[in-house]
């Protein structure tokens, strides 16, 4: 049976699915020929991403270069059940009174079921506007899909 790529909608939806199961995610930044990973919490509204943050080497890399990759995986239960995201993207980085800080305060209150929690005003948030997402999913073969399923934006 030859394996098939699934339609931009259904791959959407099973990235926001993975997404909104997982809580962490590694975000990789780059400047100066220096790369940098840290592992942070995530809060996704459609396929953006927003990150908080109090500051740190990854805000100083994104002011130099606003290219980044994130990457995101489920908990590793053998070969059989792998299931992973990677996203390229543009970093933004808003602070209390943005755009940016109001729609990570929207995700954040949805990923916490808290629709009246407020972020701290000395926070900055980190938006990953994606412009290509790799998603993996072992399981979807046996369903006569490609295990990797692509998204360019």
């Amino acid at each position: 049976m030859e394996e098939k790529e699934l339609s931009r909608e259904a791959i959407e939806k099973l990235i926001t699915e993975f997404m909104n199961r997982q809580g962490t995610c590694v975000l990789a930044t780059c400047s100066d020929n220096i790369p940098r990973a840290s592992t942070v919490e995530f809060f996704p509204l459609g396929t953006n991403i927003y990150i908080l943050t109090e500051g740190g080497w990854k805000l100083e890399n994104i002011k130099k270069n606003p290219n980044v990759a994130i990457a995101i995986s489920a908990p590793f239960a053998g070969w059989e059940h792998l299931k992973g995201l990677q996203v390229t993207g543009i970093a933004e980085i808003g602070g209390k009174s943005s755009q940016i800080f109001q729609e990570a305060t929207e995700a954040y209150r949805t990923r916490r079921r808290q629709e009246n929690a407020h972020l701290p005003d000395f926070m900055k948030v980190i938006k990953i506007i994606p412009k290509k997402m790799d998603y993996i999913d072992a399981s979807l073969p046996a369903k006569g899909f490609r295990m990797k399923q692509v998204i360019i934006y």
